[in-house]
C-alpha cells in the first residue's frame, strides 16, 4: 500500500529539492502545496494552492495524507525583526490551523523544519537539543512556538512529529534575493563581480550544511515508524566564523573580489555552535558533505548557470 505524503512549501529551496527526491520513491503518492498559484518545482505532480484560513477547503486537501512536510515560511530573521505581528499572522497562525486540523483527521505525522540558528540564542558552547532556548528574533520565537505546539498536539490528539532544527543551508538553486544564504550570496557576488559585504568583524560563528545532506536526513521521516516523535539538530560538523568561511571560499574560486565590513545588525545571532551528535548517532550510515566539497560543487554549478 502506498504512503500518501504532502509537502507544504514545495516551491522553496528545501521544498524543490525534497519534492524531487521523494518523487523518485516508488511506494509514495506525493502531493505538492504552496501559497503561490504556480507549481515552481518543475515536477509534473499534483499541485494545489493552499489557503490556511479556509478550514473546510484545507481539510479536503490534507485529509488523506499520512505524512505532511511543513516547510513554509514567509519571513527570515532580518525581515521579522521589525514585524513581530506579521510574523505571528503569516507564519504561526497558518501553521496552527494546519496542525490543529491534521491532529483531528488522521494525519500520522508532521515533519517540521525549524531553525537551529535562531531558537537557541547566542552561545559559545555546543548546543544540544535539550539545552535552554533563548530566541531573540520574532522569527526564532515563532519557530520555537511551532515546536511547542507540535508537542501540545502530540499530548492532546496523539499527532506525531519530527522536528529538524536546520543550520545555515547552501547549495544549488538557492534563491538569495530575499536575503538568505550567505555562501550562495558570496559565490554569486564573486561570479558577478560584485562586492562582498560582511556585517560586523567577520567573527560571527555559524554552522553550514549542504542542501543534499538536508534532504537526505529529511527523508528519514519516511523510514521510521509513524508512532514516534523526534527533535534533531540538523547541522554539519562545520562551525566556522565568516572570516574562516571566506578562507575556504578563497581556496575554491578563481576570481578576485572586493570585501567590505559594515556595521553589525542587531537581528544577527553573535555566535551559535550546534551539537549534531544525536542525529549522527541516530543515523550512523549517513555522512555530511565536507564544506570544501559542497562549496566547490555549488560554485561550479553557479558558474555554469550564470
Amino acid at each position: 500500500m502506498k504512503m500518501n505524503v504532502g509537502i507544504i512549501g514545495c516551491n522553496g529551496f528545501i521544498g524543490k529539492h525534497l519534492s524531487l527526491a521523494i518523487s523518485k520513491i516508488d511506494n509514495i503518492n506525493l502531493k505538492l502545496f504552496g501559497r503561490s498559484s504556480e507549481n515552481k518545482t518543475g515536477l509534473d505532480l499534483p499541485y494545489e494552492n493552499i489557503d490556511f484560513s479556509d478550514k473546510e477547503n484545507l481539510k479536503q486537501k490534507i485529509e488523506n495524507l499520512d505524512i505532511i512536510y511543513y516547510l513554509a515560511s514567509t519571513t527570515i530573521p532580518a525581515t521579522s525583526w521589525d514585524k513581530p505581528i506579521f510574523e505571528i499572522e503569516s507564519n504561526l497562525i497558518p501553521f496552527l490551523n494546519l496542525v490543529d486540523l491534521a491532529s483531528k483527521i488522521g494525519v500520522k505525522k508532521v515533519v517540521f523544519t525549524s531553525s537551529a540558528g535562531t531558537i537557541y540564542g547566542s552561545s559559545n558552547d555546543k548546543l544540544k537539543e535539550i539545552d535552554d532556548k533563548h530566541p531573540f528574533s520574532p522569527y526564532g520565537i515563532t519557530k520555537l512556538s511551532m515546536e511547542l505546539y507540535l508537542n501540545y498536539y502530540k499530548v492532546k490528539n496523539d499527532l506525531n512529529y519530527d522536528v529538524f532544527r536546520i543550520s545555515n543551508i547552501y547549495g544549488e538553486d538557492q534563491d538569495t534575493s530575499k536575503g538568505l544564504g550567505i555562501i550562495n550570496t558570496f559565490l554569486e557576488n564573486i561570479i558577478n563581480h560584485k562586492d562582498i559585504n560582511i556585517y560586523g568583524k567577520g567573527d560571527i560563528v555559524r554552522n553550514y550544511i549542504y542542501i543534499k545532506d538536508v534532504v537526505d536526513f529529511l527523508l528519514t521521516s519516511l523510514d521510521i515508524k509513524n508512532d514516534t516523535s523526534n527533535i534533531y539538530n540538523l547541522a554539519s560538523d562545520d562551525n566556522l566564523s565568516i572570516n574562516n568561511l571566506l578562507t575556504v571560499i578563497d581556496s575554491i574560486v578563481d576570481e578576485d573580489y572586493n570585501l567590505t565590513y559594515l556595521h553589525h545588525r542587531n537581528s544577527d545571532n553573535p555566535n551559535i555552535y550546534i551539537d549534531n551528535s544525536k542525529i549522527k548517532n541516530s543515523f550512523p550510515e549517513k555522512k555530511f558533505t565536507p564544506i570544501h566539497k559542497g562549496i566547490k560543487s555549488c560554485y561550479e554549478y553557479l558558474k555554469k548557470s550564470n
